[in-house]
């Protein structure tokens, strides 16, 4: 059972974020259960003084990962986290943005552990090949045209077995890999703080900036894949990197292919 004195809190969080980071923050919000995370962050933006608006749950009841699968979320031992970003970028801007993110919270979980992370395109964090985390991306425009980005990303910290009777796939958590004990309160103002200085510096450079750190944790480089489109194999081929769109490049028959993220899944042969 979770105590109480492990339980996230508001001011504990806004205590481990940097100066620039508690002045770019229009609003934290931290609830013992909710629906989605994403779902509380969209919420969020529909009001005017909300551009960059943070928002953390001990649980979720439909968490939800990409494509629409179910993110399982128990009480108390993870990071449920979405960011609300209200932004004057495009769609063509934010290309990548899933990729940088990961880059991003990436390095704020490696200052605690003992291991490298790698980032399996599009969105899964990977330690030793396992699953340790996922960035969901979700985006819309206002009525004035405005681009509302919502960046969710969640992250096992203390999962235990009990816990995941519903994921099809091997997993590990932070706990597995710690420097010192863990304070989730602290890991998520970390990853807020690299979330937030993301939302400055993405404007200026776009994936461009984030192109060699992805690649230097790219868990498919070099790696036989196989391309699947509404559930089948469609292909196979070997990954041999990414372009500046965050589009993986995977070599098919000799011929370098684009892949986008939306529109194909890959699995490791």
């Amino acid at each position: 059972m979770t105590k109480k004195e492990d339980l996230l809190l508001k001011k504990e969080v806004l205590n481990g974020l940097t100066a620039p980071s508690f002045y770019l923050l229009d609003n934290l919000e931290i609830k013992n259960q909710t629906d989605s995370t994403n779902d509380d962050a969209k919420e969020s933006l529909k009001k005017p003084h909300n551009k960059l608006s943070a928002h953390l749950a001990e649980q979720q009841n439909s968490g939800r990962g990409r494509n629409n699968r179910k993110w399982v979320s128990p009480f108390g031992q993870n990071i449920y986290l979405s960011l609300g970003w209200r932004s004057n970028l495009t769609f063509s801007n934010i290309e990548g943005l899933s990729l940088a993110v990961g880059v991003r919270v990436a390095e704020s979980l490696e200052e605690l552990i003992n291991e490298k992370i790698k980032i399996k395109w599009p969105n899964d964090l990977l330690i030793n090949e396992k699953k340790l985390g996922g960035i969901l991306i979700e985006t819309s425009s206002d009525e004035k045209g405005t681009l509302e980005i919502i960046i969710g990303i969640g992250i096992n910290v203390f999962m235990k077995n009990k816990d995941t009777n519903e994921i099809d796939q091997s997993w590990t958590s932070l706990e597995n890999y710690k420097k010192r004990t863990l304070d989730r309160n602290l890991i998520a103002a970390k990853i807020l703080n690299n979330l937030l200085a993301l939302t400055k510096d993405f404007k200026t450079t776009g994936f461009a900036g984030y192109i060699q750190a992805f690649e230097n944790r790219n868990a498919l480089e070099n790696k036989e894949c196989e391309v699947i489109l509404d559930g089948k194999i469609i292909s196979a081929g070997l990954v041999t990197g990414i372009n500046n769109k965050g589009e993986l490049l995977i070599k098919i028959n000799n011929e370098i292919i684009n892949l986008r993220y939306g529109e194909v899944s890959i699995r490791e042969l």
